[in-house]
C-alpha cells in the first residue's frame, strides 16, 4: 500500500478521490476505479495530473451506460478472454472494445469496453450472466485488448481486496469490531512494514475500490480494436 486517506464519518469516498491523488505523481500511471469515482470532475483530474484513467460505468451514470449499452458490440469481434476463482465463484470474462471519437461520451475518453462475466456458483451451480461497461483515456496504440482486460483484471482483484475487509472483517460494520488490523494491510498477518518492501510488481494505490499501476505499453497495433466516431 501505497498511499491511503480516511473517508469522513458522514461522508463516502468520492471527495477523498482528489486530495489522495494529489499526493502521488500521476505521470506514466494508469489510475482504475470503481463506479463511484466515474465522475467527469475526476477524470479531469487525473487528465491534468498526466495521467490516464480505466472507469467503471456502472446506474450512477445513467445516461452514460445507455449510450455505451447502445454501441453496436454485435458487430464488434471477441479480444480478450480472461477466467478466475474467488470467493467460491468461478469467473469467465469476455471482452470487446471500441474506439470512439475523444470526448464522444466522456471527458478524453477514446476507448470503451463491454465485458461479459459468466459467474458459476460451485456450491449451488447456479450461473449469473452480467454486462459491465468501461471507458479509458488510453488510446489503443498504447493499450490494446489484452492490456486492457490485464487492467480490469486488476481492478477487480483490488475489490477482492475489500470484500476481505468489508465483509470478512465486518469494517462496514455499524458495531466496531473486536481485533482490528493495520489499515495499510491486506490481511490480518500483513504488517505496515512488509507491505513497504522492495517489490518487483506496480504498487496499488486504494482509493475506495481503485488501483494505480504503470500503464501498459506496446509497439504493436492494437488487437482488432473497432473504431467508432
Amino acid at each position: 500500500m501505497i498511499a491511503q486517506r480516511q473517508v469522513a464519518a458522514k461522508s463516502n469516498e468520492t471527495p477523498a478521490f482528489a486530495p489522495l491523488l494529489d499526493r502521488i505523481d500521476l505521470r506514466g500511471v494508469v489510475v482504475t476505479a470503481d463506479a463511484m469515482h466515474t465522475q467527469r470532475a475526476h477524470a479531469e483530474h487525473v487528465i491534468a495530473a498526466s495521467g490516464h484513467y480505466l472507469l467503471v460505468v456502472k446506474g450512477n451514470q445513467k445516461k452514460l451506460r445507455k449510450q455505451l449499452r447502445r454501441l453496436p458490440w454485435r458487430q464488434i469481434p471477441l479480444q480478450a478472454r480472461t477466467t478466475g476463482s474467488r470467493h467460491g465463484r468461478r469467473e469467465v470474462r469476455r471482452m470487446k472494445v471500441c474506439t470512439v471519437r475523444p470526448g464522444l461520451f466522456f471527458p478524453h475518453a477514446v476507448q470503451v469496453m463491454e465485458i461479459k462475466r459468466r459467474r458459476a456458483h460451485r456450491k449451488t451451480g447456479r450461473v449469473e450472466t452480467k454486462s459491465v461497461y468501461a471507458i479509458t483515456s488510453l488510446p489503443p496504440e498504447q493499450a490494446g485488448a489484452a492490456q486492457l482486460a490485464e487492467l480490469v483484471q486488476n481492478h477487480w482483484s483490488v475489490e477482492a481486496l475489500h470484500h476481505v475487509r468489508d465483509v470478512t472483517f465486518g469494517e462496514d460494520a455499524p458495531a466496531p469490531h473486536p481485533a482490528p488490523w493495520p489499515p495499510c494491510a491486506t490481511s490480518p498477518s500483513d504488517s505496515c512494514a512488509k507491505q513497504a518492501g522492495p517489490t518487483s510488481l506496480p504498487q496499488p494505490i486504494t482509493i475506495g475500490h481503485a488501483l494505480i499501476t504503470l500503464p501498459p505499453c506496446s509497439d504493436s497495433q492494437p488487437e482488432n480494436a473497432s473504431p467508432l466516431h
